[in-house]
C-alpha cells in the first residue's frame, strides 16, 4: 500500500471512529436530557471534518506537475497541516475562555452515572484513536496525521480534566473544574502553537535537517573521483517531493567525460537513496601544482581567522586570477571580511584579481 493509500486509511478510521462517537454522545444525550453530552458529540464531528481535510490535502497534494506548477501540488500538505493546527488552537483558546469563565462564575456541577460512563469510554476511545494518528503520520511524514491525532488526544486529556474535576468535587465538595480546564488549555495551546509553526517553518523554507544533509554529503563523497562536497541546498516541495543543487570540487585534470560520469553517479546515487533531485556544479582543484597548493592554504588560513568564516573551498588560480568561496554565518560582516581577506592577499601576492563568492550555510 502506497503512502497516499496509507493516510486515507489511517484518516478514515479516523471519521469512522469519531461518527460512531457522534451516534453514541447523541444518543445517550437525547435520552438522558444532558446538553454537555451533547455538544461533546458535536465536537466528535468536527474532528471527523479534519480527518476529512487530511484525505482532501493528500489528495490535492497527490495532483500532478503541470505547467503552472512544476514542482507539483505535495506542499498543499503542509497547507491542510495548519489548518488543522489552527482547529487545535480554536479548540484550546474556546476551551480556556469556557474554564475561565466557569473559575469566575462557579455552577455546581450535576454528574449522572451515565455522563460519567460516557466520558470515560470517550477518553478511551480519543487515547486509541490519537495515538494511532500520531504514530501513523509520523511513520508516513505526514503533519496533517500528526495534527489530528493531537487533536485527539487533547480531546482525550480535557475529558480526563472532567474527570478529575468529578472526583475532587465528589470527595472534598471543591469545584477544580474551571482551574483543571485552564492548564489543559493552555497544553492543548502550546500543542497547537507548535504544529502550526512547524508547517509553516517548512513552508517557508525550512534548513534541511543536519543527519539529512551529512548522510547526502557521506554519499556523494564515496563516489570515485569527488574530492570535496560543498554548497548543498535542499527545496521541501511536500513529504518525499525535495529537489536541491551541490557543488563537488575534483581534480582540475578531470575531463569533461569524466566530469559526466561523475555527475550522472551523484544523482542517481541521491535519488536512489534519498528520492531527491540534485543538479551538481562542479569545482576544479588545483592539485598539480605545489605553489598553487600553498597559496590555497595561505588563503584557507586568513579567511577562517575572520568572524563568521566557517569554511573555504572551490581555490582556483590561473595566470594572476584567484578565486574562491567562502561561508559565512548568517550575523556576520561580510563586507568587513571580504576586505580583509582582499587586503591580506594583495599583500602577500600584488596585482592578484580576486573573485569572493560568498556563501550561505544552508543545511546544517
Amino acid at each position: 500500500m502506497n503512502r497516499v493509500a496509507q493516510i486515507k486509511k489511517v484518516s478514515y478510521v479516523g471519521i469512522g471512529a469519531n461518527l460512531l462517537l457522534v451516534g453514541f454522545k447523541a444518543f445517550v444525550g437525547l435520552v438522558s436530557g444532558s446538553i454537555a453530552i451533547i455538544l461533546d458529540a458535536v465536537n466528535n464531528l468536527t474532528d471527523a471534518l479534519t480527518s476529512g481535510i487530511t484525505i482532501l490535502g493528500v489528495v490535492l497534494a497527490g495532483k500532478k506537475p503541470d505547467s503552472r506548477h512544476p514542482f507539483g501540488y505535495g506542499r498543499i500538505e503542509y497547507l491542510t497541516a495548519v489548518i488543522i493546527s489552527a482547529l487545535v488552537l480554536f479548540a484550546g483558546i474556546t476551551s480556556a475562555v469556557e474554564s475561565a469563565k466557569r473559575i469566575a462564575s462557579p455552577e455546581p456541577a450535576d454528574y449522572t452515572w451515565v455522563t460519567i460512563v460516557v466520558i470515560v469510554g470517550a477518553i478511551i476511545a480519543k487515547l486509541f484513536l490519537g495515538n494511532y494518528q500520531k504514530n501513523q503520520g509520523k511513520a508516513l511524514d505526514s503533519d496533517s496525521l500528526v495534527a489530528t491525532g493531537t487533536e485527539s488526544r487533547s480531546d482525550a486529556a480535557l475529558s480526563a480534566s472532567t474527570l478529575v474535576a468529578i472526583a475532587v468535587s465528589a470527595i472534598w465538595g471543591i469545584s477544580i473544574e474551571g482551574y483543571v480546564g485552564v492548564v489543559i488549555s493552555a497544553i492543548i495551546i502550546k500543542a497547537g502553537v507548535e504544529l502550526m509553526l512547524g508547517s509553516l517553518s517548512i513552508i517557508l523554507g525550512k534548513r534541511a535537517q543536519g543527519d539529512l544533509a551529512k548522510d547526502i554529503k557521506s554519499e556523494i563523497s564515496a563516489i570515485d573521483g569527488v574530492l570535496g562536497v560543498y554548497d548543498l541546498i535542499l527545496h521541501d516541495y511536500g513529504p518525499n517531493a525535495a529537489i536541491g543543487t551541490v557543488h563537488v570540487e575534483v581534480d582540475d585534470n578531470t575531463q569533461a567525460t569524466q566530469i559526466h560520469r561523475i555527475t550522472k553517479r551523484i544523482q542517481k546515487a541521491v535519488y536512489d537513496k534519498f528520492q531527491i533531485l540534485l543538479t551538481v556544479g562542479i569545482y576544479a582543484r588545483n592539485n598539480s601544482n605545489p605553489e598553487v597548493l600553498e597559496m590555497m592554504k595561505f588563503v584557507r588560513g586568513v579567511a577562517l581567522n575572520q568572524n563568521g568564516v566557517t569554511q573555504v573551498h572551490g581555490f582556483f588560480w590561473e595566470n594572476g586570477y584567484m578565486s574562491f568561496d567562502i561561508v559565512v554565518n548568517f550575523d556576520a560582516d561580510v563586507p568587513a571580511a571580504r576586505n580583509a581577506i582582499t587586503q591580506a592577499i594583495l599583500e602577500r601576492i600584488p596585482g592578484t584579481r580576486i573573485d569572493i563568492s560568498i556563501d550561505k550555510n544552508y543545511t546544517e
